[in-house]
């Protein structure tokens, strides 16, 4: 078998058997799989899968790839998986390689715990599907560590590292003994911050059963803010005006005050007066409440009768409009004359009988 590998090799290499590449060469396939059935992956990249890889559980040939196709900018991978597998429905895929130069394969990853049923013959692998680096990623990372200076890096923190604890020890040790005093202050307080987590849980939950609240408060402040911002030129003016009336009224006090100190002196004044007198006023109003009732008894008619009364009794001297006129002989009998009228009253007010005296 060997040697005739050699002869199609070598022949090949020669142009005696032309079209025949190393995709062509027919690799082993797994056996022993027994009953199988059909399930389907989707890998957003499948680069280097040949077709009849090996599908793996746990390290452990359950099956082969069957099929590659390209649909919807995906690789669709059709696998022949044995049904002594068993695979749990949410198990997933990753394309991996045994070593940096072996072929890729399939591997098989069944979810933690049971989803619920096993896949049949047909289905769709629902769990996640990837495919693991290749050697070309792993070249281009390696070279990007050493090109990067990344090793360099990490060389210059572990050398300045070793320098500061060797050189100092009794910092870093003064840095560790801080560092396990705040940690045992932490604990002794622990209770404390306990309480304050409390709190501030009591009062998160408070802030998110009142958000509606706050919302409707927070979409009211924009039309009261534009209410004010509309009636702003009438607040101005009226503050404005406010301003000028306290500045007349302070003027006002300002210029008058004198004359109202003189104004207050004057009312008291008169305020004395009206104390002193009121002893007189008093007796007044007494003579006048016993001279009322006589008042009315000597005038039963109104003052018209009062003044008929008054021209009844009069000699004539002027009072009526059939007489002579005064004349200077006639002043002397008026005053005699007004003298009893007076004296008549008087004796009618007093409830007397008069005299002629």
């Amino acid at each position: 078998m060997a040697a005739a590998v050699g002869v199609v090799l070598t022949m090949s290499g020669c142009g005696i058997v032309p079209g025949l590449t190393v995709e062509q060469i027919p690799l082993p396939a797994p056996g022993g799989i027994g009953d199988s059935i059909k399930l389907t992956a989707k890998f957003d990249n499948a680069l280097n899968l040949p077709t009849k890889a090996k599908v793996k559980l746990y390290g452990n040939d359950v099956g082969q790839v069957s099929d590659i196709v390209a649909r919807d900018y995906s690789a669709v991978v059709t696998m022949d998986v044995g049904t002594s597998s068993k695979l749990p429905v949410g198990t997933g895929a990753e394309l991996r390689q045994a070593t940096p130069l072996g072929d890729v394969f399939v591997a098989l990853l069944p979810p933690k715990g049971q989803q619920g049923g096993y896949m049949t013959n047909g289905d769709t692998l629902s769990g996640p599907t990837s495919a693991a680096a290749t050697v070309e990623d792993l070249l281009v990372s390696t070279s990007g560590l050493v090109d990067s200076g990344s090793l360099s890096s990490v060389q210059v923190i572990l050398t300045e590292l070793s320098s500061a604890v060797s050189a100092d020890p009794d910092a870093l040790s003064g840095s560790i003994e801080g560092l396990t005093t705040a940690i045992t202050k932490f604990n002794q307080n622990a209770g404390a911050v306990d309480e304050s987590m409390r709190t501030t849980r009591v009062l998160t939950d408070q802030l998110a059963a009142g958000r509606a609240q706050i919302m409707a408060s927070i979409n009211k402040l924009g039309p009261a803010v534009n209410a004010i911002n509309s009636q702003i030129g009438q607040i101005l003016t009226t503050l404005d005006k406010t301003n000028q009336v306290t500045a007349a009224t302070n003027d006002f006090l300002n210029s008058d005050g004198d004359n109202l100190v003189e104004m207050i002196g004057h009312l008291q004044t008169a305020l004395n007066g009206l104390r002193e007198g009121a002893s007189t006023l008093g007796a007044l109003s007494d003579n006048v409440a016993v001279l009322t009732p006589k008042w009315v008894k000597s005038t039963p008619g109104s003052a018209a009768a009062l003044s008929s009364k008054v021209y009844y009794l009069n000699p004539g001297a002027g009072f009526d409009s059939a007489t002579r006129l005064p004349e200077v002989g006639d002043v002397d009998e008026a005053s005699k004359a007004l003298q009893q009228t007076l004296t008549r009253l008087l004796a009618r007010l007093t409830g007397t009988k008069g005299c002629c005296g």
